[in-house]
Order: C-alpha cells, then sequence, then structure tokens
C-alpha cells in the first residue's frame, strides 16, 4: 500500500519538473549560443526555459565600446545579422530602436576572425547598412545619442582595416582591367557593392518621393581607387553642387562617363587619361548618404544605364540582403 502511494505521488509531482517551452516574441530575434555553434531565434523557435550555462568571459576587440559574449562569427551568421538589422530598422517601435545591439555584436564578433577567414562581401554590405542607417538618425529630428555614432565609427573603422588586411592578403593592390569579352570599357572599381540602379527609385532622402537616378551607385570602403572605364579627356574635375568632387571623361566615340561623390579629385580638366588610369578616390561628398560611388555612362548626352556598357565580371547575389557584389569579393 506505502508503495502504491509513492508512486501515485511521483505521478503527481514530475509533470510540474519538465522545462516549459515558449516563443521568443522579443521584438528583435536575438543570437544564442548553442553546442554546434550560433544560431538565429526566429518567431517560430521555441526558445527552453532552462538555468542558462555559464558564458564565456566577454571577448572584445581593442577599445572597442562594445563587448561581445561571442568567440567568434562565421559569414552565414553575419550575412543574418545584417539581413535581421535592415528589417528591424525598417520598422517602427521597440524593434527599430533595438536593433543596433545585435548587429554590433555580431560585427565586432566577426572582425575578430583572421583576414584570411573574412569575406570582402559581408564587410561592405554592413559598411553601407551602418552609414545609411546613422545618416537616417541623424536626420530624424532627435539629437542623436553620440555613443552611437562613436560606435558606428569605430566599427566603420576595423572594417576598413579588414578589408585592407584582405585585400593585401590576396594581392590586389594593383587593379588590372584587361578586356573581359568584346566590350572596350572596364569597371570604375575593382570590386564593390551595387547598391542602387538606374532609373525610377525612392529618393534616399525622402523615401516617400520617386526621382529618376541617372546612373548606379557603387560601395566599397573609403578611398578606394576609382578607374577611367576608357581612354578620353576630362572635361570637368572637381566640385559640382549635389555631386560632390567629380570627374567627367569624354571617350573617342563621344560617350562620357561621370564619377561622383568623390573624396579626391586626381585629375584635371583638359587632362588625357587612360583605360583604367586612377582618377580620384571614392567618398562621401555633396548629397550623398553613405560613401559610394555614382557612376553615370552617357550616349549622344543622354544618361544610359551604364552596367550595359560594362563586361561581364563575377557578381554575388544574397536572397536576403539587397545589393549586387561585384568583382572578387568572397
Amino acid at each position: 500500500m506505502k508503495l502504491l502511494s509513492a508512486l501515485l505521488l511521483l505521478v503527481l509531482v514530475l509533470p510540474g519538473c519538465r522545462q516549459s517551452l515558449r516563443w521568443d516574441e522579443s521584438p528583435t530575434p536575438k543570437l544564442h549560443r548553442s553546442g554546434a555553434g550560433h544560431h538565429f531565434a526566429g518567431d517560430l523557435e521555441p526558445v527552453v526555459e532552462a538555468a542558462e550555462e555559464p558564458r564565456p568571459a566577454p571577448v572584445a576587440a581593442d577599445d572597442s565600446p562594445v563587448l561581445s559574449i561571442y568567440q567568434s562569427a562565421n559569414t552565414e551568421q553575419v550575412a543574418q545579422a545584417i539581413r535581421v538589422f535592415q528589417l528591424q530598422r525598417s520598422r517602427t517601435g521597440p524593434a527599430r530602436d533595438t536593433a543596433w545591439a545585435p548587429f554590433f555584436e555580431a560585427m565586432f564578433a566577426y572582425l575578430e576572425e583572421p583576414a584570411r577567414a573574412v569575406a570582402l562581401t559581408p564587410l561592405v554590405r554592413a559598411r553601407v547598412a551602418a552609414e545609411f542607417e546613422l545618416d537616417i538618425e541623424s536626420r530624424g529630428g532627435e539629437e542623436a545619442d553620440p555613443k552611437l555614432g562613436q560606435t558606428v565609427q569605430e566599427l566603420l573603422t576595423r572594417i576598413d582595416r579588414k578589408v585592407s588586411a584582405i585585400r593585401r592578403l590576396r594581392h590586389q593592390g594593383e587593379y588590372n582591367p584587361q578586356p573581359v569579352g568584346k566590350t572596350k570599357y572596364c569597371w570604375p572599381l575593382a570590386y564593390g557593392l551595387i547598391t542602387s540602379g538606374f532609373g525610377p527609385r525612392n529618393d534616399p532622402f525622402d523615401r516617400s518621393s520617386i526621382r529618376f537616378h541617372s546612373g548606379v551607385d557603387l560601395a566599397a570602403a573609403p578611398n578606394e581607387p576609382i578607374h577611367a572605364v576608357a581612354q578620353g579627356i576630362v572635361i570637368q574635375a572637381g566640385k559640382n553642387g549635389l555631386l560632390g568632387n567629380m570627374v567627367r571623361i569624354r571617350h573617342p566615340d563621344f560617350t562620357e562617363s561621370l564619377y561622383a561623390h568623390l573624396s579626391r579629385v586626381l585629375v584635371r580638366t583638359d587632362q588625357e587619361v587612360t583605360r583604367g588610369e586612377v582618377i580620384g578616390l571614392l567618398g562621401n561628398t555633396g548629397r550623398s548618404t553613405g560613401h559610394h560611388l555614382h557612376f553615370g555612362f552617357y550616349v549622344a548626352g543622354k544618361a544610359v544605364d551604364p552596367l550595359s556598357h560594362l563586361p561581364d565580371i563575377p557578381r554575388h547575389y544574397s536572397d536576403y540582403i539587397p545589393g549586387v557584389a561585384f568583382g572578387d569579393v568572397e
């Protein structure tokens, strides 16, 4: 009889000892550690309410304003972090305001990896996203948090250092403008991200209005060399209002190419240039939301899609994140 009573008591008590499950309803998906590494917990992933295992001591880069709990991050995790960051920043409410922290955490952890283990594409994507969103913050009507600006600047600086290290490792210091296919033109940048195409688009300064974009925007690290796409004569060089520092070249077939938002102009008006010659450095001057090259191409004085005149080179697409990477970026 005593044995039967004990068994009945166990049946009644054990269900209350089971781990309960809940849905992760936090406004910003968070990175969680697992035995296999990091993963993102989205709205459909059950999170076990169990006692947390002791986490490793925070790992931070030198003088980093953000302390990351992660020992490492891989390219796939960083791509996901950028995607979540951009999605959350496109919304309103608490999710928008809390989007920065997990983004910073993933990026600073990724930047701790050696150059040989890091890809250029996510670095360029992250740079574009961070710089654009900080610009949005500064134009939001309220005074931006100075600590946020400092952290973003620290992130951009580290991204630029890592990009330089990767390119040195790959011996990409010299740009080779050899012809590819039948076109006589070359790309104005050795690598980068196509962030905006030719044609109608939402104005980056007023998302509610549509404006015609007369070129393509190519993002890369600041001060990347900008190359003349073909031989020709410089017909404009210097400051030009909304275009900032710019260069315009007329080619032998009377087509013209335009290079805007440069940090520095390295040619002068009436100067002859050769195909692939460095004419300036990538910048953020004029009406611009971040470091990029606005590249325009003109036939008989009319703006046309520049990509239709450039050679086919490796391009890399993402199913999740806007922008097309080009050149040797993997």
